[in-house]
């Protein structure tokens, strides 16, 4: 059993392990498939990209993923993954069959993009690191509008990690040269700037969890902020002294964080309990060597992200126990590579 820390500025919250044969029922995920792998689904041909370097992992990537970032879901289910190894946006759409790439937006060429995040409304934001913008695309897919304008004194130097708030009034943007996460309303108007402290900088991973807001740092710390920047505290996960990423499924009400010393993802519960573990590392279609990032779409799929391997693995339970998601076509049959 595990157990969460909530560290506050008066005082410490310890939710402790129970006693050995108390803990419930154990979570169990299943993996589905893989994004990018030769068995998994994948491109239907070569894509043209620019030559991957050592710093973004392999050389090689036959099967379409370079050095995946980020990766969300839309309101048709359609499966968005940003890719700053091929500078562009896969989109995939198990239910069609259908395969798309976004490489501009608008007139602009994308070079590196890297957070990505739906809304209530069913648009997607995307942040490209490179150019310091914020891209809008509409419940279709189609490109809308950059929410920063140009025509303003550039606002963020290196964006990565985007969350919105729940009533799609709100993105909160990371900008890690500048130890800064910047909230803006949907008009592009700065509402606030959050100087992180230095145990958060750089952070990897920011996630809204109803009025509050986690930040994963680089040092592998997370901590809790009110929706206006207010200092809650910081979580810890017990058993998990150096979490590689996190997100938060708001329909079971539970935590799932990356472990890299068993290479596993855990569950935790609001209230700290530990529920179950899943993952394993290698290189096979089922098997990821790191955690990059973490997801999971409104229907409890998990997306795992191991982007030096240049794949994303998607996990969920298993039919009948405590999901109502079907399990998915085979990979092989909703695309094809010649």
């Amino acid at each position: 059993m595990k157990g969460i820390v909530h560290i506050l500025a008066t005082a410490m919250i310890v939710v402790t392990s129970p006693v050995w044969g108390q803990a419930p029922e154990s979570v169990q995920y299943r993996h589905v498939y893989t994004f990018g792998s030769k068995p998994g689904i994948h491109p239907p041909k070569a894509l043209n990209r620019r030559p991957a370097t050592v710093a973004l992992g392999e050389a090689e990537h036959p099967y379409g993923l370079a050095f995946p970032v980020g990766v969300t879901t839309d309101n048709r289910r359609r499966v968005w993954i940003t890719d700053s190894g091929t500078s562009s946006v896969h989109v995939f759409d198990p239910a069609s069959s259908a395969y798309r790439e976004i490489r501009r937006a608008g007139d602009t060429p994308l070079q590196q993009p890297s957070g990505i995040a739906s809304d209530s409304l069913g648009r997607i934001y995307l942040t490209d690191s490179a150019n310091g913008s914020v891209f809008v695309f509409d419940e279709n897919g189609e490109f809308e509008r950059s929410l920063l304008s140009k025509r303003r004194t550039k606002v963020l130097e290196n964006p990565t990690a985007i969350a919105i708030s729940g009533d799609a009034r709100t993105i909160y943007v990371a900008d890690p040269p500048r130890k800064a996460i910047v909230a803006f309303n949907r008009e592009g108007e700065t509402i606030a700037t959050l100087i992180l402290p230095d145990e958060l900088a750089e952070p990897s991973s920011i996630s809204l969890f109803g009025t509050e807001l986690y930040v994963l740092g680089s040092s592998h710390r997370a901590g809790i902020f009110s929706a206006i920047g207010q200092p809650r505290g910081e979580v810890l996960w017990d058993g998990v002294s150096f979490p590689m990423a996190f997100t938060y499924d708001s329909r079971h009400r539970w935590f799932l964080v990356a472990n890299p010393q068993w290479m596993t993802v855990e569950i935790f519960s609001e209230a700290g309990q530990g529920l179950g573990a899943f993952g394993q590392a290698g290189d096979g279609v089922d098997q990821f060597r790191r955690i990059d990032s973490l997801y999971v779409d409104p229907r409890g799929l998990v997306y795992a992200i191991d982007s030096r391997r240049g794949k994303v693995l998607v996990f969920a339970e298993p039919a009948g126990v405590n999901s109502t998601v079907p399990a998915p076509p085979r990979p092989e049959i909703i695309l094809r590579r010649p």
